[in-house]
């Protein structure tokens, strides 16, 4: 599919519509520090963003609080980001839920492992600047 600058790919057709006044993102990282740096970033440009620590924080956060999309880590403890996008996907079986895989694992490897069955709509390496990420998930809410 299209890509973005700085290792950022749009992996699918998927257009998320936003449902709320403000796009929501949650960042899904075993990294507190840099989740709660990506989210904070988003939140100076405009996006309600919220961070969870894990697949179960991530599940219990989407509860109460859709996000339009979901950047996540691939390589977590526990249930990883494979493990996490199929459990986000059951849980909230939507088609306007936008997740994009958000690693250090290069995308080959992601769409390799992923074999298809966890629908990320999108690819970004750590360590890109976020202002890639963002532009990616801009492109999936458009």
């Amino acid at each position: 599919m299209s890509r973005l600058p700085s290792s950022c790919q749009t992996w699918s057709a998927r257009k998320v519509r936003v449902l709320n006044a403000i796009p929501r993102v949650l960042v899904v990282d075993d990294n507190p520090g840099a989740a709660e740096a990506l989210a904070t970033y988003l939140s100076l440009e405009g996006v309600e963003a919220r961070t969870a620590n894990g697949c179960s924080e991530a599940l219990r956060c989407v509860r109460d609080w859709v996000p339009d999309v979901v950047v996540l880590d691939i390589m977590m403890p526990g249930r990883d980001g494979f493990e996490t996008a199929q459990a986000l996907r059951s849980y909230l079986p939507t088609p306007n839920l936008g997740i994009v895989a958000f690693t250090s694992l290069d995308d080959d490897h992601v769409r390799e492992k992923g074999d298809g069955r966890h629908n990320f709509d999108g690819y970004c390496r750590k360590g890109t600047a976020p202002v890639a990420l963002l532009a990616l998930m801009q492109n999936l809410w458009r």
